[in-house]
């Protein structure tokens, strides 16, 4: 092969791509940098099939070529991923101003693209991916002269490049304490031998091969995930803990994004072109992040894994039944973590700007976005992909999954997630609708979590949930209806007669869920007031088991009213929560709420 054009390299990539999915799980097993999780043979297998799924052969072969460049963007994940998908990239975009390539055209390709690589990253280590990307093109411009031709040059490289893989053993402390090669680098040297491979045979034949990978036998899938185990070191809590990918619309001059990321966390890998890009950082702070980059261009796509609960279920899950959670679920998060409970953040959108509920949009600064916002925020459920990826993710390490949602009169998320987990695994993920939401929603997840802990049956949990349910209750004293009417909760009639009245009414839920109104006043002072007789009333009719106090950015104001609540109850709340964004959308900031657990059934709206 003398001249490499679109078409060629096309079928190579796609080669190669098949050779690094084969091995997944070998790539998950020797992953200890830079973050031990165990994934970064999942995350390179989901680039290369992000690449063979979106960007089949077309013509004009500009086309394609543009749309392998997308699928790098949509299917990277973590610093491999990214790493790599900077370095296809970069490849795509000198073929489209070169479309047949001589060696030296090559070699310039293949140079320009590590660069880039190297580019991308804001603190390049050697012993990585990068170094071995690095050899790769030293050592094909040093034997250019007596190669004959670009096969050649590549399958004359191959031997050097696998030396130097081995050697980031010796280059990085971690592998070397581990008696492993880096992950990210073998997926690269995969690559080469899946590439290499295919050009010595017709067109034909290693398209046949390459549609039937390998599958692992059970006994290798357990050895692996022995190997797994056996990599895992304790979670380091002074690190970082969430792994954050943003892929952006840019709209202005990025050249200081990496500093002003590099503050905000470490692992930061910046890829892309003029017109889209996509950011991995590690920080403990996925809302400063978002905030940074809503400022430079619009959001599209947004990723943030719980590095911290990752590293617990792989390291051993404290039981055998997973709890799930959305985000309109208040539970703070020492009891999210006490209880390892996974979350599923909801979506929301203010103006042209798309967060994570409770991830990257906290209550903290949700209220100041809210009061400028020319219209209501929107909420929306998680994707159908972050639900299966959850779930699959889960299931790899629990007998079962049960996920517990808000009120599906208020939100879709349950049926969401009640169609993927069908499609997922129907008799292992139990998807259960709480008809309620905020703190009701949390003490019912707390109950199921300690039923978990003290070792009850899956059946057992599904009965106490359904026994529940129904003893749930929650008020909330609202300042304004304003954002319930823009959110649809309240009528507009509705709305504007409080708004002429001044009435700030207590709102509820009814037996299946919906909004309810409890009782109309004219003052906020005299609508608390209302709303302690009324849980008095409750109290003495049904018997308040358990209860908590909620508050949308009014911390202050709930101080005062727990001393009330106390003296009704006699006993302290479980625990004081502000309510995620997705619920102080609706109720506006200064809203406070009384979620409960009954001792008896609650006949909710009576």
């Amino acid at each position: 092969m003398e001249l490499l054009n679109r078409r060629t390299f096309h079928d190579l990539i796609i080669c190669g791509a098949y050779e690094v999915i084969r091995h997944k799980e070998e790539l998950n097993a020797i992953n200890v940098f830079p973050v031990n999780d165990g994934d970064t043979g999942s995350n390179l297998t989901h680039l290369m099939e992000t690449i063979i799924r979106d960007s089949k052969w077309k013509e004009p072969s500009s086309d394609t070529l543009m749309l392998m460049k997308s699928a790098c963007l949509r299917g990277s994940r973590g610093n491999s991923g990214m790493i790599f998908s900077q370095f296809i990239i970069s490849m795509c975009n000198f073929l489209l101003n070169n479309e047949e390539l001589k060696e030296k055209h090559f070699l310039d390709m293949c140079e320009q693209s590590v660069t880039q690589a190297y580019q991308a990253v804001a603190t390049p280590q050697e012993g990585t991916i990068l170094t071995v990307m690095k050899t790769w093109v030293r050592v094909m411009k040093r034997n250019v002269d007596r190669t004959k031709g670009i096969q050649e040059m590549l399958i004359e490289s191959y031997g050097e490049v696998c030396v130097s893989l081995d050697n980031t053993m010796n280059q990085m402390e971690l592998l070397r304490r581990h008696n492993v090669v880096d992950a990210g680098a073998k997926g690269f040297v995969l690559f080469l031998s899946g590439l290499i491979t295919a050009i010595k045979k017709p067109y034909l034949e290693r398209t046949e091969a390459r549609v039937a990978p390998a599958f692992q036998t059970e006994a290798q899938q357990h050895e692996h995930a022995i190997e797994i185990n056996h990599l895992i070191s304790e979670y380091d809590d002074n690190g970082y803990r969430y792994c954050t990918e943003f892929l952006l619309n840019w709209e202005s001059d990025t050249s200081t994004m990496k500093e002003q990321l590099a503050h905000l966390g470490d692992s930061l890998v910046l890829v892309g072109d003029e017109q889209q890009g996509k950011i991995h950082v590690h920080t403990n702070n996925p809302d400063q992040i978002a905030d940074l980059l809503t400022k430079k261009g619009t959001i599209v796509y947004q990723k943030v894994d719980d590095m911290k609960r990752q590293f617990e279920i792989l390291s051993g899950p404290k039981a055998t039944i997973a709890l799930v959670v959305d985000s309109a679920c208040d539970l703070p998060q020492h009891l999210m973590d006490e209880h390892q409970i996974h979350l599923l953040p909801l979506q929301i959108q203010i103006g042209t700007s798309s967060y994570l509920d409770k991830v990257t949009l906290q209550p903290e600064s949700f209220y100041d976005k809210l009061s400028n916002a020319a219209n209501q925020p929107k909420s929306s459920q998680p994707s159908p992909e972050s639900i299966t990826r959850k779930y699959q993710e889960l299931l790899n390490h629990y007998d079962h999954v049960v996920s517990i949602h808000v009120s599906n009169e208020l939100s879709g998320t349950y049926n969401a997630c009640n169609t993927v987990a069908k499609q997922v695994h129907s008799s292992r993920i139990h998807v259960i609708n709480s008809r309620t939401l905020s703190g009701a929603l949390g003490l019912l997840v707390l109950q199921a979590a300690e039923a978990i802990a003290s070792g009850a049956s899956i059946e057992e949990i599904k009965m106490l949930l359904s026994n529940q349910i129904p003893k749930s209750e929650i008020l909330v004293s609202v300042p304004t209806l304003k954002y319930m009417v823009r959110g649809g909760r309240v009528s507009p009639l509705k709305g504007k007669v409080a708004a002429w009245l001044n009435l700030k009414p207590i709102v509820s839920l009814d037996r299946e869920g919906k909004s309810i109104l409890y009782g109309k006043t004219l003052f906020r002072k005299s609508n608390l007031g209302k709303m302690k007789r009324k849980i008095e009333r409750i109290h003495q009719k049904y018997g308040v088991a358990q209860y908590v106090l909620l508050h949308a950015g009014a911390g202050d104001a709930i101080m005062g009213f727990q001393k009330h609540m106390e003296s009704i109850m006699g006993a302290k709340p479980v625990y004081i929560s502000d309510v995620s964004p997705v619920i102080g959308a609706s109720a506006g900031k200064g809203a406070i709420s009384v979620a409960m657990l009954l001792a008896n059934d609650n006949r909710r709206g009576d």
